[in-house]
This record gives structure tokens, sequence and C-alpha cells, in this order.
């Protein structure tokens, strides 16, 4: 009797196991491809364009070429074999016939040999453009400041930001000249230490603050945060858990830490949020198709789906009205990880793969 009621309960837990996984990964959807206007990938960016963010003027600045020691194995196989190299592009969505082009990169203590840029965020100030990245490199991640030379088309490297608190980066939000949020998306930083961390739900993350002098912890422990952007009236703080399916919303507090004041659960794997210039809304680049990006994620030319929700707004900030979603495609754009908005026109980049320009018609 005993043997039975214990056989019944590993059965009901493994059930529970099996369905519980089938949903995370999404084994159980259907993708319905619909694109918000006329789209078309954009030449040049073959391996990536992972980050992104656009300007007041329309210049979006964009991370290619990401890597590290968390990524599978394969990736670094891959990534060699292809001679993938860390990369800070540039498109101009006032002139999108032009294309892409590479940003140089000038200054003494900038080292080229193992950067590898992850998030991006902008900042304009006194007619100057200041960009802030987050960059893997061989022993330690660093936030990367550079000053946007618009005549030479060059990034001029200003500081490197390295601290005992980092960890495992991923996302940046500049809040001034000298201070910003990151994101500590883990705490290993070995392959196999990461996937563990995601998959167990360990909550080994944080977002960290600098705040000129050095980094402070700025939330309570988290899951796998992700990308994070500021609202546009740079109140709130929007950051994304991707293998928690949410956004969470946190308000500024005066000293800069952060309260939590709503978690909006989504069906789908988010990853860089972006804001709507006119509006406020947050724009996300998703992974809709779980199990497809997990094989993505240790063999680049494995087709995974793409997905960009915008997140309708209420007034303070912290509440979800509504959402839209103005791309879904599994044929040309493997694994949307960031999308931008300006002026009907939207950007979408990718993990590893490339990238697409849209025309948007549906707002």
């Amino acid at each position: 009797m005993l043997w039975k009621i214990l056989f019944g309960i590993a059965s009901a837990l493994s059930l529970s196991f099996i369905v519980k996984t089938v949903l995370l990964m999404d084994f159980h959807k259907t993708l319905w491809n619909h694109r918000p206007g006329k789209c078309h990938i954009v030449e040049g960016i073959d391996h990536g364009s992972e980050d992104m963010q656009t300007t007041k003027s329309g210049l979006t600045f964009i991370t290619s070429g990401i890597n590290g020691d968390f990524f599978a194995p394969s990736i670094q196989e891959y990534e060699k074999k292809n001679n993938v190299r860390g990369k800070i592009m540039l498109f101009n969505m006032e002139k999108p016939e032009e294309g892409v082009r590479e940003l140089m990169v000038t200054g003494n203590q900038f080292h080229y040999q193992d950067f590898y840029p992850h998030g991006i965020s902008v900042l304009e100030d006194k007619n100057k453009i200041f960009l802030f990245v987050v960059v893997h490199r061989a022993e330690e991640d660093t936030v990367e400041k550079f000053e946007f030379l618009e005549k030479t088309l060059e990034l001029k490297h200003l500081k490197t930001y390295k601290g005992v608190s980092i960890n495992l980066l991923n996302d940046v939000a500049a809040t001034g000249p000298e201070t910003f949020y990151t994101t500590n998306y883990g705490y290993y930083r070995s392959h196999l230490g990461h996937v563990v961390e995601q998959f167990a739900g360990l909550h080994f993350g944080n977002i960290l603050y600098y705040d000129g002098q050095d980094f402070i912890k700025a939330s309570e422990p988290t899951h796998m945060a992700n990308g994070i952007t500021l609202s546009k009236d740079g109140k709130m703080v929007y950051v994304i858990s991707s293998t928690g399916k949410s956004v969470m919303m946190y308000k500024r507090d005066p000293n800069n830490q952060l309260t939590k004041v709503n978690t909006i659960e989504l069906d789908t794997f988010p990853d860089n949020p972006t804001i709507d210039p006119v509006t406020g809304d947050i724009l996300i680049g998703c992974h809709p198709i779980g199990f497809k990006t997990l094989r993505h994620m240790s063999d680049p030319l494995y087709p995974s789906a793409s997905q960009v929700l915008l997140l309708h707004l209420d007034e303070s900030g912290a509440n979800v009205t509504g959402i839209t979603e103005l791309l879904s495609d599994d044929l040309e754009l493997y694994s949307s990880s960031v999308a931008t908005l300006y002026k009907k026109r939207m950007l979408v980049g990718t993990v590893f793969h490339k990238m697409m320009y849209c025309e948007v018609n549906t707002l």
C-alpha cells in the first residue's frame, strides 16, 4: 500500500514537472507571422544586433558580436570559425537607405582583443552623445563609456567602470554623465553555472547603481535581471526577467534605491526594453518559442522565432493597459532581442542573427 502511495506521488510530481516544462518552453504554441508594414533585412549585420538605442535625432547605436563564457562552447566555436568580433554599429533612422556602418573606437586605454559588447544606453547631454556599454571580457565584465564624434563617425573611449559587486552584467541605463543602473544578470560566469542558475530559478542577480564613486546594490535579489531602461520621465525603471517571463517595474527613490511596484507577467521570453519616445510605452524584443530559442543559443544557424511587443502604460507608468504585438516572425529573423521606434519606423535586433527595418503602419 505504501509503495502504491509513493508511486502515485512520484507520478503526480513527474506529470506536474512535464506540464510545467511544456508550458514554460512553449511546446504548445503556434506562431502566426505578421509585420507592422513593409520590412526588410538590413545588409551589413550577420552576427547579432543584441541591443540598441535611438537618439532624439534618429541615430541608432547597436551592439554586435556578443560572446562570453556563459554561452555554450558551441557558440565559442561558431564565432571563432566565422571570425566574429565585437562591434558598435550606427544606423540613421532619418536616412535608412544609407544602411548600417561600424564605428571605430579611439583611445589609448581601450582594448579591442576581448571586446564583446552586450547592453547599451545612450545619454544626450549638452549637445553631446555619450554611450554606456556593457562589455564581457575574458576575466571580468565592465561598463565602458564613449563619446560619439559625429564629424568623424568615431567613438572616443572615455572611461572603464569596474567593481567588486559586478558578477555577470547584462544591460545598462544611464541616469547622468557619471551615473547609471546596470543589471547583474546572475552570479556564475561559466556556462554550466549559468544554466543551473537559470532553470533552478535562483535569485542570485540584482540591480546595481553607480553613483559616481562606486557600485551599490539598488534592488532586492532578482532572477536573471536582463534588459533595463528608464521611463520617459526618468521616475521609473523597467527591468526584464527573461526566464521569469516578466517585466519588473520599479519606482526610483530619492537615494536611487529601487522599490518594486508591479510585475507584469508575459507569455513569452522578453529580452531588452526600449521606450517609445512619443507615448512612453515599453517596446520589447521577445523570444516567443522557448525551446527553439534554447536550441538557437547553442546553434546560431537553427531557426528561432522573433516577436516585438508594445506594452501600453497608464499615466503612472506602473500599470499596463494593453499589449500590441507589432511583429511575429520565424521566416527571416531569428531570436529577436530588442526593438526601437522612431517616427513610425522600427529596427529589430537579434542575439546572433541579422537586423530588420520596418515601416510601422499599425499604430
